[in-house]
């Protein structure tokens, strides 16, 4: 009986801990990017890695976009990036 309410109390407190650090990034994201005109080719178009995982997530692992997309999803207390803002990153034509 201790063993499972450890493990429930355990399993609680895991599910909360585990969305803060969890990527919102999505397939979808790079079809978004792509209609808003964007060279974007693959998920390193914002992230290091080239298949990145939600499960693994850590923002360190983003590139100067991804990182740029995060901080303005923070400020504006946003649920996703607003790919959008992909139009506002610093940087010449190279850059976008």
């Amino acid at each position: 009986m201790r063993i499972v309410t450890r493990t429930v109390v355990g399993a609680a407190l895991l599910s909360l801990v585990v969305p803060a650090g969890t990527a919102w990034a999505t397939p979808q994201m790079l079809t978004g990017a792509k209609s808003a005109g964007m060279p974007a080719k693959n998920c390193q178009y914002c992230h290091t890695e080239a298949m990145p995982k939600k499960d693994t997530f850590k923002p360190e692992s983003l590139n100067e976009r991804g990182k740029f997309l995060m901080t303005d999803m923070q400020a504006r207390k946003l649920k996703a990036p607003d790919l959008q803002k992909l139009k506002d990153f610093p940087g010449g034509k190279e850059q976008k």
